[in-house]
């Protein structure tokens, strides 16, 4: 399996320094580090992580990330990208295989034991899978399901049921999340000016292929996106070690 971890998005900062904010420190451990040690824990063949030139050049990310996983493979974005889609299609030579392929994002966190969502996957042989929390938030994805329970579309920005979505994507093959991407892009339906890994499972949708939700508790999701989501992040961690 390879793993792609995404972090080119908007520049988080905390208000106290210029760090972004999953470099802030829980317990004297970043939230990078949390996450790429949840990472371990499905063994994964390779892990990319796509980076912003600038914060590697400002925070010694490269450095970082092969102190924790030596032969991490780091490709460098330079400028914008539209959007996931576009920012994970840099990666395209060591993820176009026929090898499984997961995509998480840095700005939130899935604490659910990720082999357990992966075998839930696997078991079912489905082509991709999706985590979904409970939210109606429109600043999600939403899974739409039809009178039997199939996904019958995935729907950006939209609440269209209240499966929002985490960014935890599996897919079986890496390439065909690469095709679906590349059709994404040839036809040139940007949504706010920005690709979004929703549409590449809509697109995956439309070749029949068979999609996976594994549904979890909101105590197990975490977004990460500003100072108001890290504090309550931190406040449920403190309260998970005083009832231990």
């Amino acid at each position: 399996m390879n793993i792609l971890f995404l972090m080119g998005g908007d520049k988080l900062q905390t208000n106290n320094d210029n760090f972004p904010i999953y470099m802030a420190e829980i317990n004297q451990k970043m939230i990078l580090e949390i996450l790429i040690d949840f990472t371990k824990s499905v063994n994964p063949s390779r892990a990319i992580f796509c980076i912003k030139n600038e914060d590697i050049k400002n925070f010694y990310l490269d450095e970082i990330i092969k102190r924790r996983i030596e032969d991490a493979i780091i490709i460098n974005i330079n400028g914008e990208t539209k959007g996931a889609v576009c920012t994970s299609m840099l990666a395209s030579e060591f993820i176009d295989s026929d090898d499984e392929l997961l995509i998480v994002a840095i700005n939130d966190f899935t604490d659910k034991n990720w082999q357990t969502i992966i075998d839930y996957f696997r078991d079912g042989n489905f082509d991709c899978g999706i985590v979904s929390f409970n939210s109606i938030h429109p600043r999600y994805s939403f899974a739409k399901l039809d009178k039997n329970g199939e996904i019958e579309e995935i729907t950006e920005k939209k609440p269209s049921s209240n499966n929002a979505l985490a960014s935890f994507y599996y897919f079986k093959e890496g390439k065909e999340y690469i095709k679906c991407s590349e059709n994404v892009i040839r036809k040139d339906t940007a949504i706010k000016e920005a690709f979004y890994i929703s549409q590449v499972i809509n697109e995956m949708i439309l070749e029949q292929k068979k999609i996976g939700l594994y549904k979890i508790d909101n105590s197990n999701f975490h977004p990460l996106k500003t100072e108001a989501q890290l504090a309550q992040y931190i406040l449920e961690l403190k309260k998970q070690t005083e009832l231990k």
